[in-house]
Order: C-alpha cells, then sequence, then structure tokens
C-alpha cells in the first residue's frame, strides 16, 4: 500500500484508500520518528491542520519540525508552511498561503525522553503554536508550559489530535505505544510484534495487543502477512486492526531500505460506522472517515 500519510487532505486524511505497501520508508538518517496530526481551531473559525514530527538521529540527535494546513493553501506552498525548529529554543513565524499568521515558541532544552532512543519528550519541554493572535496548540509540562495556559487561558493539549504515526528501526518488528482512541477517552497501551520461527519460510508468529489483551494473532505469518480484525475493547471503544508485514518479512528492500517495513494500524471506529473503515466510500474518496487513527512502521537496521 502506499505511505498512509495523514497531512494534505481536507481532514486527517489516512489516506485510507491509500493501499498498505508503504514505499516512503524510514529516512535512512534517522533512528526513530513520530507524527502527530493536529486540528486547531482558527479565530474565523476555520480549521488548520498542525502536523508536528519528532525525529531522533542514528547518531542519537533530537529534533523537531511542524507544518501547516489551513485547507487553503494551494500545493506550491507546501514547503513554505513548515518550519525546522533547529535550536532547543526559540521563536519562528510565517504566513501560510491562505493568509494565516502563524507563530511557533518553543524550548526543548530541559526535555526529558521515554528513553534514549525516543524521538518525542514526555516532560520539561512546551511547544506552542499561535495562529492569527490566538493560542491554537500547546504541547508540553513544566513551568514553562503551565505560564503560557495561564497567559492565554487554556489548558495544554489545546488542539484535538487526529492520527499518530511512528516509524523506528530495529532487529525486530515489536513496538509499544500509548494513545487515546477518542479525545477525553481512555488511555491505552498498544504493543505490535512479529518474530520468525526456527521452521519453514511460513514459520513464526505476529501479535497485536491493546491493554495487554491479544486482538490479533496469526501463527503462520509467511501466509497471514497481510489482514485485519476488528475488536471491542474493555470500555466499549470498537477499533480495527490491520497489518501487512510482507516486506519486513521476506526482507524486499531497496538500497536506500525504503519498503522493509511492518505496517501496523489501529483505527477507533466512529459512531454509526458499521464496517472496516478502508471499505468505506468516504474513504475510497480520500477523505477521513473519522475516529483516531494509529499508524507505526517498524523498520529493519
Amino acid at each position: 500500500m502506499r505511505e498512509l500519510s495523514c497531512f494534505g487532505d481536507s481532514s486527517v486524511g489516512v489516506c485510507a484508500a491509500a493501499s498498505v505497501s508503504g514505499r516512503a520508508g524510514l529516512d535512512r538518517s534517522l533512528q526513530a520518528a513520530t507524527t502527530s496530526v493536529y486540528r486547531a481551531v482558527l479565530p474565523s473559525g476555520e480549521d488548520m491542520l498542525v502536523r508536528v514530527t519528532w525525529t531522533r538521529s542514528a547518531a542519537g540527535a533530537a529534533g523537531v519540525a511542524v507544518a501547516f494546513d489551513d485547507g487553503l493553501s494551494p500545493p506550491s506552498s507546501a514547503r513554505s508552511s513548515q518550519l525546522l525548529l533547529q535550536k532547543r529554543r526559540g521563536s519562528r513565524s510565517l504566513v501560510t498561503g491562505a493568509g494565516t499568521a502563524v507563530g511557533v515558541h518553543w524550548d526543548t532544552t530541559e526535555a526529558k525522553y521515554p528513553s534514549d532512543s525516543s524521538p518525542e519528550p514526555d516532560g520539561d519541554y512546551y511547544l506552542a503554536v499561535i495562529a492569527d493572535a490566538e493560542l491554537a496548540l500547546l504541547l508540553g509540562t513544566g513551568g514553562a508550559a503551565r505560564e503560557l495556559s495561564r497567559h492565554f487561558g487554556f489548558g495544554s493539549g489545546l488542539g484535538a489530535l487526529l492520527s499518530r504515526r511512528e516509524q523506528l528501526r530495529g532487529a525486530a518488528a515489536a513496538h509499544v505505544t500509548r494513545c487515546r482512541f477518542r479525545e477525553g477517552g481512555e488511555e491505552h497501551e498498544v504493543a505490535v510484534h512479529a518474530c520468525r520461527g526456527g521452521g519453514g519460510a511460513g514459520e513464526g508468529e505476529l501479535r497485536v495487543s491493546i491493554d495487554g489483551e491479544k486482538v490479533a494473532e496469526v501463527r503462520r505469518v509467511g501466509w497471514g502477512f497481510r489482514g485485519n480484525r476488528t475488536a471491542v475493547l474493555a470500555d466499549g471503544e470498537v477499533v480495527d486492526v490491520m497489518w501487512d508485514v510482507h516486506d519486513w518479512w521476506f526482507g524486499s528492500r531497496g538500497s536506500d531500505g525504503a519498503g522493509a517495513g511492518a505496517q501496523f494500524m489501529v483505527k477507533a471506529r466512529a459512531e454509526k460506522e458499521g464496517r472496516l473503515w478502508m471499505a468505506d466510500e468516504t474513504a475510497a474518496r480520500g477523505q477521513s472517515p473519522g475516529g483516531f487513527f494509529l499508524h507505526v512502521q517498524c523498520y529493519r537496521q
């Protein structure tokens, strides 16, 4: 399937109908990257998508970039609507193709990370997006983030999280992450794992677990390298689980390493959504079928 880029469409743009084989792999200079897409409401009442990408280089250096899509910018302005935040603290500004004045203020000087290989901090940092003189998005924890919250009168986390993509390199296709499938909902732990067995080409197993409960399992991955399941979680949330580990399993990879990835997707069903989102007509047209979308890509070293 094509790369499930969750940015640049009229909404989440899970590019649903985008097939499931991700040829655009993780940049070889990176060890890991996490991209989250938020919906911010502008003073005009219009929506703007904010894409925040945290990276960790193979050498261990952390980085962050922010991009904007207010839905009206022409494709030619996409490059000018992105900011690469090269310093650990500072402020940057731009005007989008639709005329939205955007300012980004950030400080990761004292940022704490879950591990040395994690691209995204989880404490003592902030990243704020000001759009047309109003706070549109605020991420982070610590005194500076609280001060910004008080100054603008909003709480941390302003902006609805629409989708999240996590990319990493490793010897095995295994990863654990946490997310909320609905704004204000419970936090869930999602674990994905695929390993080869000692037998023939079809041996090995694949598992996807949520909160420690298996929601998908394949005992012979060589024959079940693509598939989907629907699961009902303990809190009543209904999610679709999809996977495609063909390229990772059979080792097809170009000279740049692209394509040798294991793809795992978990999509929360929106209310009244009664079937797999990839079969929905709105998805086929590239429109958002609603519900949070998690995409995990594991690439070989």
